[in-house]
């Protein structure tokens, strides 16, 4: 259990270290060459801060003596429930920031679809937030800790988490092929090309961290097993470009 709660706590803040780097690097980029910062900018900031937030408290919960896996335990929903809330905004909000960067760059057709991206991948974090709030079956009385209405089954809880994890993984790799297609009508040396569109197609390993992460939670109680849930989730919005 000890090594368990130290891989948390080092594989939380690591990511958390990696993605300020990048951020810092990002903001200095930019700022070095007298170029404002925009809303992307600005989103993304946003969604690191929410990032910050739900690794601290996983981080606390997995604390030596706090328990990793405590069945029907209001800590362990209340702790859930609010991870999710920041696991899924910035989720949300660093794909939104790369969404507006390529809105920023497109000016075809594409737009319209980067629209829609931006539209439906905050959509559909918005319902896996309301869905974390719903009460589980298995947890009884402490109403007043959830939305008001029926119970749902663990399975249907897991249902709809996972069905946002891959459809944001599928916007992931629709979202990585922009680049190429923006990058290769520059004047840029065609080395130069690949470079820049590779540094811009993180999203693809996002997506594919996300399919995996979903694979891996798809047999968990989320009930039963807060940390080995929501730490999946957590480490999406770590891997998401930050350009």
């Amino acid at each position: 259990m000890a090594n368990l709660e130290t891989s948390i706590h080092v594989g939380i803040w690591f990511m958390v270290g990696v993605s300020l780097l990048a951020l810092v690097l990002r903001f200095y980029c930019r700022l070095s060459r007298q170029r404002s910062l925009w809303w992307d900018d600005f989103v993304l900031l946003a969604a690191w801060i929410m990032v910050v937030i739900a690794g601290a408290f996983i981080s606390a919960f997995a604390s030596p003596g706090s328990g990793i896996s405590m069945s029907g335990s209001d800590r362990i929903m209340t702790y859930f429930n609010i991870c999710a809330v920041f696991c899924g905004l910035a989720s949300a909000w660093s794909k939104s920031a790369f969404a507006i960067t390529l809105l920023r760059l497109e000016s075809g057709r594409g737009r319209y679809f980067l629209w829609y991206a931006l539209v439906t991948i905050n959509a559909s974090y918005l319902l896996y937030l309301v869905t974390a709030w719903n009460r589980p079956c298995s947890v009884r009385g402490k109403e007043d800790l959830y939305i008001p209405g029926p119970c749902w089954s663990s399975t249907a809880k897991m249902a709809v988490p996972l069905s946002v994890v891959v459809y944001s993984a599928a916007m992931d790799f629709a979202l990585a092929f922009f680049p190429w297609k923006i990058v290769w009508k520059t004047q840029m040396k065609k080395k130069e090309k690949i470079g820049v569109a590779l540094a811009m197609s993180f999203g693809v390993l996002a997506g594919v961290i996300a399919i995996k992460r979903a694979i891996n939670t798809a047999g968990l109680d989320p009930v039963a097993s807060f940390t080995y849930f929501c730490e999946p989730f957590l480490s999406i919005p770590f891997t998401n470009p930050y350009h």
